[in-house]
């Protein structure tokens, strides 16, 4: 006689409880890779910064100055007026070709970035990899939308920057080109930029570049949270195109403020052409608000108060000489 093998099948229970086993595996590890690819981007974020950074200190190197935030028609030899710092950092970066189209534009409409060729400005609503933070996730062209739905008759194009010049402890607005210079003591200074040996409280010490983009805090549109490289409507103003301030907490959410997508914080580009990343709980206590930079006392009064020991050190990185000493952080 033949015995049969009697053939046994997984019952509904056993089949559940596998399924349940997966499940809890899948919601372990999900997060882990999750985190695994922020960190991928956060590096990559770092690395774009780097060369951001780099190319800062060729152009110092071969201009003995930092390119100015914003470019003044009295001031740039070319008559320029409103051009970003990003503009020049272009050849730099692997963008000459761009650079080049954008100062072979006829006269006028390479004066002001806001009336570019259509060629040009087509090329200039691509993506710049170098100024693009891999964890953002605002649309390329959207703070481009922001900066033209402010009024009718700006026609900016331009793709997006998550990295903008650090503008120091706040913003101004007017003021004559003397002014404009002796208040703007960021690292990025107004009409005419800086040179290194300006930072007198060290580079390590002195925030360069940070980033801007992130999740808002208080209902701001995140659009306007990334600025756009090609530049400004007016550089006497307060222009939040191209740089920021540590005048507000970062990751604030607020449109004047540094902060990213990437948890707990933001990559910065220090003096020294190093990367950090800043926590948004490192100690601050701003001390000051935008101001009219055409009243004199208003800039003596900015001018005594960076200075101050009251002052947190968040914002005592983001000013190039305020003879205030800045420890670990």
């Amino acid at each position: 006689m033949r015995s049969i093998a009697s053939k046994r099948a997984f019952t509904l229970v056993e089949l559940l409880v596998v399924i349940a086993i997966i499940g809890t595996l899948v919601g372990l590890l999900l997060p882990a890779v999750q985190a695994a690819r922020e960190a991928a981007r956060r590096s990559q974020c770092s690395n774009n910064m780097k060369q951001v950074a780099v190319a800062l200190h060729n152009y110092q190197d071969a201009n003995k100055t930092l390119p100015p935030s914003a470019t003044n028609s009295t001031v740039d030899t070319k008559g320029r007026q409103g051009w970003s710092w990003m503009l020049f950092v272009l050849p730099y970066i692997e963008q000459a070709s761009l650079f080049d189209a954008c100062m072979n534009q006829t006269t006028w409409r390479m004066q002001v970035p806001m009336y570019m060729d259509t060629a040009v400005a087509a090329q200039a609503r691509a993506a710049i990899p170098s100024f693009v933070c891999p964890t953002d996730t605002v649309a390329l062209l959207d703070p481009e939308v922001q900066v033209n739905s402010a009024a009718s008759w700006l026609t900016f194009t331009s793709s997006k920057s998550n990295y903008l010049a650090n503008g120091g402890a706040t913003g101004s607005w007017g003021g004559s080109t003397d002014q404009q210079i002796r208040l703007s003591q960021g690292a990025f200074r107004k009409v005419k930029g800086a040179a290194f040996k300006d930072f007198t409280d060290g580079l390590s010490k002195t925030f360069l570049v940070g980033e801007a983009g992130g999740t808002p805090a208080v209902g701001v549109n995140p659009g306007k949270m990334p600025g756009i490289w090609t530049g400004t409507v007016n550089q006497n103003n307060v222009f939040v195109e191209t740089t920021r301030w540590t005048v507000n907490k970062l990751n604030s959410g607020l449109t004047d403020a540094f902060g990213s997508f990437h948890p707990a914080g933001a990559n910065f580009a220090m003096g020294d052409a190093s990367v950090r990343f800043i926590d948004d709980m490192i100690q601050t206590n701003p001390l000051l608000w935008t101001f009219d930079g055409s009243v004199d006392a208003s800039i003596n009064s900015y001018l005594s108060n960076i200075s101050s020991s009251s002052r947190g050190v968040y914002e005592r990185l983001s000013t190039r000489a305020d003879g205030l000493a800045v420890g670990e952080y």
